[in-house]
């Protein structure tokens, strides 16, 4: 691979790979702040370029999305919906995010009323319009 993207869970007993990642967006749904507590950061990457070394413990989310979690540390680390072609992979587990933008907020109307979205990016109540979002 030229120029991959590289990452790790906490422990690093999981590590990640991938050619390509489209652009970072911030998600505010309710499984994100559930998983987490807030929202997430992630950027999307092609099924077949990314190469994951290691015990990921993939739990159900939902009958169309699941989560990836390292089976050591716990690490929350990907995210899949069974019917994209792309995995997001959460940037705090990355090793870089050279060459990555932030493209904006998504899911603005799940966002929790304690704290408030600034900065002047785009804000989506769900997905953004096709052609606008990689993930």
């Amino acid at each position: 691979m030229s120029n991959p993207y590289t990452g790790s869970c906490l422990c690093g007993a999981v590590t990640f790979e991938t050619a390509e990642l489209s652009d970072i967006w911030y998600c505010h749904c309710k499984q994100c702040q559930k998983l987490t507590g807030l929202y997430i950061s992630a950027a999307g990457s092609p099924r077949d370029k990314l190469v994951i070394n290691g015990p990921v413990n993939w739990l159900p989310i939902s009958k169309k999305s699941e989560s990836g979690h390292c089976e050591k540390c716990g690490c929350y680390m990907f995210w899949s919906m069974h019917d994209r072609p792309n995995v997001s992979v959460l940037t705090g587990c990355l090793d870089h995010t050279n060459g990555l933008q932030v493209k904006g907020h998504i899911f603005t109307e799940d966002k929790g009323d304690y704290y408030e979205i600034t900065g002047g990016l785009p804000q989506h109540e769900g997905y953004p319009a096709e052609g606008t979002r990689k993930t």
